[in-house]
């Protein structure tokens, strides 16, 4: 999962997700922008079920980074408790500021007192990537993960993945049906630590489901979804199209970076070329993108930079 960075200083906005469709056969408590993730991918027990939840939805971010910070602060907005862990005092104070119930935590020694506070939430998010001779760490510790968790009030497992588990198909389309290929070690551990959470999911009887993310700038209890927008395309054009904006918007600030820019880009190296397909996503859990394509959100995120830097 590829993040890229724009230079800038960017005034306070809120993501938005108005122009997702609603299902009007669930919940009330239900019925909110979150659910074509959530609701609608892990068939949950209504609030009138008596075996079902009468408090709050309770959502815990096993790993508060990057991408679920933003989901978070979504949450928090639409009345979610909201909970979390990182691996740092300093953020977990940083994060804490915000709002959020954090939590210290060391996925090679973890503290059965956090898994266990994972228990009284309804849904967790996995945002921990696999680690290089490790794998998924959190997965070290199934055994201890599957007791802390028994018998909780979770009904919904979500792991965040990659949609580098799929190879290079050489620009070909891919969907969630099609065969998995890693072409690196990392993909590789995304795709077992995949199979590991499904199946501690079955353990554990939940609604399991896998997000398989892009690069970021229904029936049955276990799906894997490809969470991309409607425009494939090469990396080098999307970061073509990058620069000709910052170029338009502030003339000179692309050649004063480019020895800097060309380095960061060198590093990452060739990266597995594939068209994904999201049409799972859109048809199953009834989204409908705020930006469809990488042009229209890269034009946003100008739109809104004060400066460059």
């Amino acid at each position: 999962m590829d993040i890229c960075h724009v230079p800038g200083r960017f005034p306070v906005s809120t993501l938005r997700f108005g122009h997702v469709q609603q299902n009007p056969g669930l919940p009330r408590y239900q019925t909110s922008p979150y659910w074509p993730y959530v609701a609608a991918a892990g068939g949950l027990r209504s609030e009138t079920d008596p075996s079902g939840p009468t408090y709050r939805n309770r959502m815990f971010f096993l790993g508060m980074g990057f991408v679920a910070q933003f989901f978070a602060q979504e949450l928090k907005k639409q009345g979610w408790v909201v909970s979390g862990t990182c691996t740092s005092l300093l953020k977990k104070n940083e994060l804490g500021e915000m709002g959020f119930d954090m939590y210290l935590f060391d996925a090679n020694e973890p503290e059965p007192s956090t898994l266990e506070i994972m228990k009284y939430h309804t849904h967790v998010i996995v945002s921990i990537p696999p680690v290089v001779g490790i794998g998924d760490p959190a997965l070290q510790h199934r055994e201890l993960l599957r007791s802390s968790l028994m018998d909780g009030n979770l009904q919904w497992l979500c792991y965040l993945s990659s949609t580098s588990v799929y190879g290079d198909r050489g620009g070909a389309w891919v969907d969630e049906d099609y065969p998995t290929s890693p072409a690196s070690e990392l993909a590789n551990l995304r795709l077992v630590a995949e199979k590991r959470w499904l199946s501690l999911g079955d353990d554990l009887e939940l609604s399991t489901q896998i997000f398989r993310l892009g690069g970021i700038y229904g029936p049955g209890r276990r799906r894997v979804y490809n969470i991309v927008d409607d425009d494939p395309a090469p990396r080098e054009e999307v970061f073509a199209y990058a620069s000709d904006l910052i170029e338009k918007k502030w003339p000179g600030q692309i050649k004063q970076s480019a020895s800097r820019s060309e380095s960061l880009i060198g590093k990452g190296g060739r990266r597995g070329e594939k068209r994904v397909s999201n049409a799972r996503m859109k048809k199953e859990l009834g989204v409908r993108l705020l930006h469809p394509s990488y042009r229209s959100g890269l034009q946003s995120i100008i739109n809104h930079m004060e400066e460059a830097l």
